[in-house]
């Protein structure tokens, strides 16, 4: 089975405590440390408590944590991602007419 995200702590101390309640209910929890763990970012927004798919519902009803609704991209970010495509075929065709212009 996969795993899935139950919680996003702040700090990797946190994580371990997090992970350490899981498991004292007999939920095998990870913690991933993601780039953090490389060193290349602080700590925010990089460790995740990961528990197999079948003990999610368990895991997040034991955290007191809601699931993550999904949400479809807002309009402003569907403009922004059209934007950048038109911007990126306007340079490529500029540098392809320069090419052929030499």
């Amino acid at each position: 089975m996969a795993e899935v995200p139950v919680a996003f702590p702040s700090d990797e101390t946190t994580a371990e405590v997090v992970a350490s309640r899981l498991r004292v209910d007999g939920i095998a929890a990870r913690v991933d440390r993601g780039l953090y763990g490389s060193w290349q970012v602080p700590a925010r927004g990089q460790v995740t408590v990961l528990v197999d798919e079948r003990d999610a519902k368990q895991a997040r009803r034991i955290l007191g944590i809601k699931p993550r609704e999904e949400s479809p991209p807002s309009l402003f970010a569907r403009l922004a991602v059209a934007v950048l495509v038109v911007a990126l075929v306007v340079g490529l065709v500029a540098i392809l007419l320069t090419v052929a212009a030499r």
